[in-house]
This record gives structure tokens, C-alpha cells and sequence, in this order.
């Protein structure tokens, strides 16, 4: 009932107040219930779920395929590192990332990279062998790759928060080659962190694995749980995350659990020194949710 009270007025928003714009057409999806919502609502009517617009720099690059292809990928490299700075590494000023581009001789390896993707992909157009949304997405896949790439491998002393370089590997490796938990320890490098993180579920405390479970950590009967990090003021394992072969659990003070599967990864951003996952808070502290969104978004990406 109290849910109920609390969601009345964005309830009432949409369905009375704005009854003209709600129409087939300008319906979206809830990404946590799927319920059809207007396009303006700003919660869910169904689950509570926080509703966050599509920004501009979450669209997909394309490319003209009429045109000098090579050159456009090239620019969509400045842009996407720019979208990068700002969204990801939670900075302001791109212009020194810009600037080592050219300091450290990368521009020559992003043209030379947008050359022959560019010709390969032109290629497989020509033979009607792709569709050229393949193409924009695999074009997207390549700026993802390049700017992770210059990021870690040129941009250190950038960065408020060092990024393991052994993550570079997992770009050109397909899911089902690689060791998910080993992957999820690159990815977080908690060799680096002061977090209490349990890998070893025979050797953990009786009593934290049951409050995880009552808690927040609730997966599937045969479901892998690969790690649980302990986040409760006491070490009592009441708050935290876990991350299992499927999906993310956790609970943050004074918030709900959650738990959000890996191909339902719909909404990850930065915000300030936390993360929104499908837009529920998220917060470890700085370095690790950093490293935390970069591990979402290759899980998701492999999860599409």
C-alpha cells in the first residue's frame, strides 16, 4: 500500500495529466519489469524502478558507407574517447586525453585500424555478406576497443584510477573461451583494494555466507556464485555485492537488495563517485566502481 501512495503521483502524471502523450507509439519498456511506460515517465508504475531518457551518447556510430569511410571512423575515435572521458573516467576536460593521442604517435594506429576495418567492412556490404547495422555495430565495437586500449596503455597518469592492463586480453576473445571468475578478477584487481572479498565459500565464516543469503545474494539452485565482497559496517555480511556466473546481487545501506542478470544490463552509468545499474545505486568506493562499470559493460556486451 505504501508503494502504492508514493508512486500515485507520477501515476497520476502520466495517465491524466499528460493523457495525450500516451500513446502506442511513445511507449517504452521498463528495463527492470518491462512494463510499457510513456516516454516521460520517470518511474515505473509497475516495480518502482528509477526511468532514465536514452542520452545522445549512448547512440550507436554510423557511418556513411557512401563516403570516405576511414576518415569518418578516425573521427568517431576522437569522439568516442571523448564520450569515454566524460561518461566513464568522470572528467570534465578531455583535451589532455586528445592531446597524448597525438603526443604518443596513436593517431597513426587509429588510422591505420579504421583503414583496414573500414575496407573489410565495405567489402562485406558490397556482397550484401553484413547489413549495415552490423556494420555501425561492429564500427562501435572497434572505437570500444581502440579507446580502452590507448586509455590503459598510454593514459596511466591520467587517470584518477589505474586500470589493470591485464584486461586488454578479453577484446578479442570470445565468451566462451575465456575463465569468467579470472576474468572477473582482472577486471577488478582486488589485489588493489582494501575490500573483504570471499572466493572460497568453504573457508568463509558460516554465519556471513547465511546473512549474504538472507540478505541479498539470492541466485538459482545450480547457479555459480564466483565471489562475495562484504561491505557491512560490522563484517557481518549483511550489506554488499556478489557476482555469480549469471548475474550481480547486492545491497547497499539503507537501500533494498538488488539483482540485476547480465543480459538485463540496460542502463550503466557513472554518477559522481557511484554507479547506476539499471538505475539502482551502486557504491564500493571510487576505484572499485570504476573497474565494476567496465566489468558490466564487457558482460553485457557479450550477453547481447
Amino acid at each position: 500500500m505504501r508503494s502504492f501512495f508514493v508512486l500515485w503521483p507520477y501515476f497520476w502524471h502520466f495517465r491524466v495529466g499528460n493523457s495525450k502523450k500516451f500513446k502506442a507509439s511513445s511507449l517504452k519498456s521498463c528495463p527492470n519489469c518491462q512494463t510499457p511506460l510513456p516516454d516521460e515517465a520517470r518511474f515505473c508504475i509497475q516495480c518502482g524502478a528509477p526511468q532514465h531518457e536514452q542520452k545522445a551518447e549512448d547512440a550507436i556510430f554510423t557511418v556513411n558507407w557512401d563516403d570516405e569511410v576511414a576518415t569518418q571512423i578516425s573521427a568517431h575515435f576522437f569522439a568516442a574517447l571523448q564520450q569515454k572521458v566524460r561518461t566513464e573516467l568522470g572528467k570534465s576536460e578531455h583535451l589532455p586525453f586528445s592531446e597524448r593521442v597525438y603526443e604518443s604517435g596513436f593517431r597513426d594506429i587509429v588510422e591505420r585500424r579504421a583503414k583496414q576495418v573500414g575496407e573489410k567492412l565495405q567489402a562485406q556490404l558490397n556482397t550484401d555478406a553484413i547489413s549495415v547495422r552490423t556494420a555501425n555495430k561492429k564500427v562501435g565495437k572497434l572505437l570500444e576497443e581502440l579507446t580502452d586500449f590507448f586509455i590503459i596503455r598510454y593514459c596511466q597518469d591520467l587517470l584518477d584510477t589505474p586500470l589493470p592492463e591485464s584486461i586488454l586480453k578479453y577484446q578479442h576473445l570470445d565468451p566462451q573461451e575465456i575463465d569468467l571468475f579470472q576474468m572477473v578478477l582482472d577486471y577488478l584487481d582486488f589485489a588493489h583494494e582494501s575490500e573483504v572479498v570471499y572466493t572460497d565459500f568453504l573457508t568463509m565464516p558460516v554465519n556471513k555466507l547465511k546473512n549474504a543469503g538472507r540478505s541479498f545474494l539470492f541466485p538459482e539452485k545450480s547457479e555459480k556464485i564466483l565471489l562475495i565482497c562484504d561491505q557491512s559496517l560490522f563484517g557481518s555480511c549483511k550489506e554488499g555485492f556478489a557476482l555469480t556466473e549469471k548475474a550481480i546481487y547486492w545491497k547497499a545501506h539503507l537501500q533494498k537488495a538488488r539483482q540485476v542478470a547480465y543480459d538485463q544490463l540496460k542502463g550503466l552509468e557513472r554518477e559522481k563517485e557511484w554507479i547506476n545499474i539499471n538505475g539502482y545505486f551502486f557504491n564500493v568506493n571510487p576505484s572499485l566502481n570504476q573497474k565494476m562499470l567496465k566489468l558490466l559493460k564487457r558482460l553485457s556486451a557479450w550477453s547481447a
